[in-house]
C-alpha cells in the first residue's frame, strides 16, 4: 500500500533527492526523507536479511540500516568517504538506507516521469517510475518496498 508521499502521483511535478549507489542515480520523493546523516556503524541482528546491516539509535528510535547496494542486487556497499545514510519514513515505519553519496534535490516535472518498464515478466517492486532530465535517467524508488516489512502486530 503506497501514501502519496512513497509514489509519484501521475501527471504531477515531484520533488526529490537523488543519489548514486554504486554508479547509478536513484532518487526518492523528498517527502519521504527525514535527514541526512554520517555513517554510523549498525548493531548486527541475528537472522536478518542479508540487506539489513543491523541497526542504530536515532535520538531514541532504534532503526534498520538498509545497505541498499545490496537491497538493489548490486552486492554490498563498499566503505566510501562520502557514505552517508538517507533517514527515509513511510508512515510509522523509519529505516536509514546507506548510499554511497548524496547528490542534489530538484523538482521533477510530470513530462519528466515514466511508468518504469516491464522487465522480464512484471516490472520491480522497487521502482516506481523512471525520471528523464537532459544529461540522465534515474530511477525512483519505492520507499515503502525497500523498508523492511513490519510483523503484523499482535496486540489487540
Amino acid at each position: 500500500m503506497s501514501s502519496n508521499n512513497t509514489a509519484y502521483t501521475p501527471g504531477e511535478a515531484l520533488q526529490v533527492l537523488s543519489f548514486e549507489v554504486g554508479a547509478q542515480t536513484y532518487c526518492v520523493p523528498v517527502g519521504t526523507v527525514r535527514e541526512i546523516r554520517g555513517v554510523t556503524p549498525p548493531t548486527p541482528l541475528p537472522d536478518a536479511p542479508p540487506h539489513v546491516r543491523g541497526v542504530i539509535n536515532l535520538r531514541g528510535q532504534v532503526m534498520p540500516v538498509i545497505d541498499l547496494s545490496a537491497r538493489l542486487g548490486k552486492g554490498p556497499a563498499q566503505d566510501g568517504p562520502r557514505q552517508v545514510i538517507i533517514v527515509v519514513e513511510n508512515g510509522r515505519d523509519v529505516a536509514g538506507l546507506l548510499v554511497d553519496a548524496v547528490c542534489d534535490s530538484f523538482i521533477v516535472e510530470a513530462g519528466q516521469i515514466s511508468p518504469p518498464p516491464s522487465v522480464g515478466e512484471e516490472a520491480s517492486a522497487l521502482v516506481s517510475a523512471v525520471i528523464t532530465t537532459e544529461t540522465a535517467m534515474v530511477v525512483l524508488l519505492t520507499v515503502d518496498a525497500i523498508l523492511p516489512e513490519r510483523p503484523i502486530d499482535l496486540a489487540a
